[in-house]
């Protein structure tokens, strides 16, 4: 969990020998906000007894998914990291960054830019200043499918909140803790205890959060919490579903593969922009976001064989999504694991003869390359 202001207050750790470092400066559509005051949209968990089910890929999705496996083989591990390096470091042309520079204090880290293009406009009443460190994504569904967002600071709360009532968020996907290896990563910006309450802004124009209690998303999904965060300002009230996955670690991977596809298959059924971030919102943020990208497009019969080229459009909308190659391997991990795993009944044959040596190689070398240092 989180450490809280019980722990660490003013963003800093009572004296002991590990230093936290301080929150470093180093590194969608236009919504009325006005909602009935009785219009309490409650997002409901599903059944403690009941296993998440996802969409099994239908005959159109077949067409692509066959050839989009059977590269991901022969192309191997090493391969596919080459791939992601020379793209490393690829943004979009033309990118402009002016809100980003003219709003230092709100910038989590100074060298993850945020650009203008597809960036969220708050439209607030109360909040002084337009500009949050978050992008709109996307996918073949919906064109704001997604906000992606750096984890709140402490002076960005309010706008966090902000943009999530605005964009009417009924998910927050958390990637991330608020404190990992003794570094600041994301500021509590919930109340994690049962029915406390947070509040952000000035009257008459403030947001409270209240939490109203916390389970885990399921019974095979330990590592994530469902906390239902009751949020209420001026013109109405919501409930929010906020979903934490706490073990996937900072510039690494997580040790499960069908958590992801579990966790989006979750919040399939949310009808607004679902809010994502971790630290920075580009790296675990860019890589559960780039699963569902791609998942969507194959669901929609697109061609997705060129893989470097939908990196390249998930990072014109939100600049250097996937920060490393290690993250763009789990992508590949987690949709093999998808189809070749959970749909083996559809995909089978693809593993037989030569192939299944491939995957049996695939994965020793995913396991080598992705190991935790």
């Amino acid at each position: 969990m989180c450490i809280t202001k019980k722990a660490i207050k003013k963003e800093n750790v009572p004296k002991r020998k590990a230093v936290i470092k301080k929150e470093s400066s180093q590194r969608s559509n236009d919504v009325d906000v006005a909602e009935s005051k009785k219009d309490d949209t409650s997002v409901k968990g599903s059944k403690k007894s009941m296993k998440i089910k996802t969409p099994a890929p239908d005959a159109k999705a077949m067409k692509i998914v066959k050839p989009w496996v059977q590269r991901a083989l022969d192309m191997g591990v090493p391969s596919l990291m080459d791939e992601f390096k020379t793209l490393s470091k690829w943004t979009p042309d033309g990118m402009t960054t002016e809100a980003f520079n003219a709003n230092k204090d709100k910038n989590r880290y100074q060298d993850v830019p945020c650009q203008d293009k597809g960036r969220v406009v708050l439209k607030f009443g109360g909040y002084t200043g337009d500009y949050i460190h978050a992008n709109y994504v996307s996918t073949p569904r919906d064109p704001k499918r997604f906000i992606c967002a750096q984890g709140p600071l402490e002076n960005t709360q309010h706008a966090f909140w902000a943009m999530a009532v605005q964009e009417k968020v009924e998910t927050i996907i958390m990637l991330c803790n608020c404190i990992e290896k003794m570094k600041i990563k994301c500021h509590q910006y919930w109340p994690e205890e049962k029915d406390k309450k947070l509040s952000f802004g000035e009257a008459p124009n403030q947001i409270h959060i209240t939490n109203l209690g916390a389970k885990k998303m399921s019974p095979d999904e330990q590592c994530i919490n469902e906390t239902s965060l009751k949020v209420e300002w001026a013109d109405g009230t919501r409930t929010i579903r906020h979903l934490q996955w706490e073990n996937w670690p900072d510039r690494g991977v997580p040790e499960t593969n069908l958590t992801a596809i579990n966790l989006l298959s979750y919040t399939r059924a949310t009808k607004f922009s679902i809010l994502v971030h971790c630290s920075a919102g580009i790296g675990r943020t860019g890589t559960i976001v780039a699963i569902s990208y791609v998942m969507d497009k194959m669901m929609a019969g697109d061609d997705c064989m060129a893989m470097n080229e939908l990196l390249k459009e998930l990072r014109s909308q939100r600049p250097w999504s996937i920060q490393n190659e290690f993250q763009y391997l789990y992508l590949h991990r987690v949709l093999l694991a998808y189809f070749l795993e959970r749909h083996k009944e559809m995909y089978g044959d693809l593993l037989k003869g030569e192939n299944g040596a491939k995957y049996d190689k695939w994965m020793e070398e995913y396991k080598l390359a992705t190991a935790q240092p």
